[in-house]
């Protein structure tokens, strides 16, 4: 397949800067106050941080908005064809493994996104953080293959 290389290419760059400097800005590569969020059970007590749902319901909208707009076009600006993904069902294993996303979330109060975004500010821990989920992701692939083929399968 052929693509627009540089329009393409620059598009993903500054998506990708973009997107790592609303997380910093945001606070999402705190894992402390990403905790403080996710600890609902804080609530009666007013520990209970809720500012990260100002940064999340308007990402919601605006992706809403973006997706619904892209229905009507043929193709990207900068890109052939849209990608999306092949496999759309919702199955245990999808469930299963947002189940376990979310609990190591919970846990390290920081996902993978913020996690590579904050290689530029080094925080004590990042290593060992980045190289579990490394090490975690190619277990987890070696325990659980992929089974791409046979969900594409169950897909049609």
């Amino acid at each position: 397949m052929r693509t627009l290389k540089l329009p393409y290419l620059a598009t993903a760059a500054v998506s990708g800067a973009l997107f790592g400097a609303g997380l910093y800005v945001s606070q999402m590569v705190d894992a402390n106050k990403v905790l403080r969020f996710l600890d609902v059970t804080a609530i009666p007590s007013g520990g209970w941080d809720p500012s990260l749902a100002f940064v999340i319901v308007p990402a919601i909208v605006v992706m809403f908005i973006a997706v619904r707009f892209s229905r009507g076009r043929q193709a990207p600006l900068f890109d052939l064809q849209f990608h999306e993904p092949e496999y759309d069902r919702i199955d245990k294993r999808l469930i299963g493994g947002a189940v376990m996303f979310g609990i190591g979330w919970g846990m390290a109060g920081i996902c993978p996104g913020p996690a590579i975004s904050l290689i530029a500010f080094v925080p004590d821990g990042l290593w060992l953080f980045l190289l579990a989920m490394l090490v975690g992701s190619y277990a987890g692939s070696l325990i659980v293959p992929s089974g791409h083929a046979k969900r594409l399968a169950d897909a049609r």
